[in-house]
């Protein structure tokens, strides 16, 4: 009966011996009713079984004694004396013998009728044992009726018998119930007995220092102090493992490295956040990224990287609890992804902790091999109550591939990006790669004209279609994740081989941007190679288009491909100079046709003069090379003017000065791959 745990607290407990008391009583009193109900079926049984046996006794009786008399056909037996020795069997209460007129020749029963007799009266009411009388003829030879006979069994044998029976066994029952009680009562004690000892000793276990309790005091006495202090115990135990458990849970939504709360924690704060009711309790979310973690982890120690991450975030810790608020929250949801819920922030707020957060990011950057310093790429989004938590997720994860194809550590607006491409980097995958396989692209051409209105080139973008009959993806949208997901080369083949097919069906040149993306892994240049010796007379106007940044950081990739291009007749343009005006210093090492000023340098040029300087030098350096400069971006003709007068040979912008402007229309076939 020995419990285990606080199970001893329980069988202590005087409500659980009050219900082991009813328990055992009611147990004792269904054994009692099973057994007299038992007793009584039996009796009832054996009732009905004597009553029959007195039945057939009478009917056996009655069947011998009219038998002998009708074989005595003189009457020579005395009937008196039949009669006595049938009854002196003692199996009869009643013998008569009737003549054929009605008149008794014999009667023998063993008390005269209304005879009192008390002890036979309650038996036989309480017993009902029935002997009906049997009658049978007294025949003569021919037949003819002499008589009847009348024999009615004794009923008094089966009567004690039965009655004997019934008191044996309601002896029995009451002297098992005695033995039974005697039983329970001490099984009780010894149970209360035991348990209060359990008690004791598991509570002085359980004190503070083990201070001994006297056997004796460990009775039903002490239980109740014994529990009070168990209980007491099992509080402080309780109390010291919910303690250990909080501790624990936040251990685990934190980021080991960097102390940060992780993924989950963050999670659930943005869905709490969605999930509110509040009319104010929308915000913004800034995701940002460090584009060279896997470098950094391997050009430089385990140690330092996770001593670098831990200092950044203390930093930013530090930063977004004295701007953000306390309701803010800067988590690491990745290896190399960090984000910051602005709950409850305007758009101005939200910009300016923002701003501060990307200032600070770029004080934290450590030195790289070639590119100098390390990069980060960041991305915001507002949400409302009620939002997609998938769709705002998604839309940053795009905005920040888009961030890392701009190569510059500006903040990208996620709210900006198409409804059909707020998809993550899993589905993007899917996506790329079942168009690849189904070869669902094509080019989207449109004319470069230069200043006088004279054709130059036209200029391919790679556009891709979705089986659904959605609106085409243009490359801008889908080439920032197939970068990231390592299918840029498997695009930019596409592109060029299409661009390949127009040139086919065109007189005209054509520009095929690639991603620098692509010169970096090992089987597209090889490829390229065979592409463009497979159709030698098509090369010829083909211009393979690149970004300045390849120029820096991927400079033996950019020397293959030049020589790949230059061999095969084609040329090789340059596109976003201004986002990397450190490429001007490698120019000269390059046979390119053109290069491209755009982006913020262009629409600014027009309110500064150092950058005004700097495109005339751009220009100078170029023709020096035998290389035009192009213009994009451009916003007003007053800018359009500028560059005229710097010496930028074509401008596209909101005012293109194409004198054939409706001759050069942008052309959007589908060109079959």
């Amino acid at each position: 009966m020995r419990g285990t745990g606080n199970g001893a607290g329980h069988e202590g407990n005087p409500y659980y011996m009050s219900t082991l008391r009813r328990l055992i009583l009611c147990t004792a009193l269904l054994i009692a009713f099973i057994l007299l109900g038992a007793q009584a079926l039996g009796m009832l049984a054996a009732h009905r079984y004597l009553n029959t046996q007195l039945a057939q006794q009478g009917q056996a009786g009655a069947s011998a004694l009219a038998w002998a008399l009708s074989h005595d056909a003189a009457g020579a037996q005395d009937k008196g004396k039949l009669a006595d020795d049938l009854f002196g069997a003692g199996l009869y209460s009643l013998v008569r013998i009737t003549a054929e007129n009605g008149d008794i020749l014999a009667e023998r029963h063993e008390a005269p009728a209304g005879s009192p007799n008390p002890a036979r009266d309650w038996r036989d009411s309480w017993l009902k044992m029935e002997a009906p009388a049997a009658t049978r003829p007294i025949l003569s030879a021919d037949g003819r009726q002499r008589g009847s006979v009348t024999v009615q069994a004794d009923s008094r044998l089966a009567r004690d018998t039965l009655w004997q029976g019934g008191v044996r066994v309601i002896g029995l029952v009451l002297a098992a119930g005695v033995f039974w009680t005697l039983f329970a009562v001490n099984l009780l004690r010894w149970i209360e007995a035991r348990t209060s000892r359990d008690i004791c000793e598991r509570v002085r276990a359980l004190a503070p220092g083990g201070d001994p309790t006297p056997i004796g005091a460990c009775e039903l006495a002490g239980v109740d102090q014994a529990l009070v202090d168990a209980q007491r115990k099992v509080a402080a135990t309780v109390q010291e493992q919910n303690a250990r458990i909080e501790s624990l849970q936040s251990e685990i939504s934190r980021d080991a490295v960097t102390r940060l709360p992780n993924r989950k924690y963050f999670i659930d704060h943005f869905r709490q956040a969605l999930a509110s009711q509040e009319p104010d309790a929308g915000g913004h979310i800034l995701m940002f990224r460090q584009r060279d973690l896997a470098q950094i982890n391997r050009h430089l120690s385990r140690a330092f990287t996770d001593q670098w991450l831990r200092s950044s975030s203390d930093r930013l810790r530090k930063l977004v609890d004295g701007s953000g608020g306390p309701a803010a929250v800067l988590a690491r949801i990745s290896g190399s992804d960090f984000a910051l819920l602005m709950p409850r922030t305007s758009a101005p707020q939200a910009g300016l902790l923002a701003e501060r957060v990307r200032r600070e990011l770029r004080s934290l950057r450590v030195p790289m091999d070639k590119r100098g310093w390390c990069r980060w790429a960041l991305a915001m989004a507002a949400y409302a109550p009620g939002d997609n938590m998938s769709d705002t997720l998604a839309r940053l994860d795009h905005a920040l591939m888009c961030a890392e194809s701009v190569d510059d550590d500006q903040i990208a607006p996620a709210s900006q990006a198409a409804d059909s491409t707020r998809i993550g980097e899993y589905s993007w995958h899917d996506a790329l790669s079942t168009a690849l396989e189904q070869h669902r692209f094509s080019l989207t051409v449109q004319p470069l004209a230069d200043v006088s209105g004279t054709l130059l080139h036209h200029e391919a973008s790679l556009t891709l279609h979705d089986a659904a009959g959605a609106d085409p993806v243009p490359a801008s949208i889908f080439m920032p994740p197939a970068v990231r997901l390592g299918l840029s080369a498997e695009c930019d083949i596409q592109a060029i081989r299409l661009g390949l097919d127009w040139l086919y069906t065109h007189a005209d040149a054509l520009t095929v941007h690639i991603s620098q993306g692509s010169l970096t892994q090992a089987t597209f240049l090889s490829r390229l190679d065979r592409m463009l010796a497979d159709r030698p007379a098509l090369t010829a106007r083909l211009i393979i288009e690149v970004d300045a940044v390849a120029l820096v950081e991927h400079e033996a990739d950019m020397h293959q491909l030049c020589r790949i291009v230059g061999q095969a007749g084609g040329r090789v343009g340059l596109a976003r100079l201004s986002q990397q005006f450190g490429a001007m210093e490698h120019l000269h090492e390059y046979s390119l046709s053109y290069v491209k000023l755009c982006g913020s340098f262009i629409t600014g040029i027009l309110h500064s003069p150092g950058s005004q300087h700097l495109a005339a030098t751009v220009v100078a350096t170029a023709v020096s090379l035998n290389m035009a400069v192009y213009a994009e971006d451009v916003p007003d003709a007053a800018t359009r003017s500028i560059l005229e007068t710097i010496g930028v040979r074509a401008i596209r912008g909101a005012v293109v000065n194409f004198a054939r402007a409706q001759d050069l229309a942008p052309d959007h076939q589908w060109v079959p791959s």
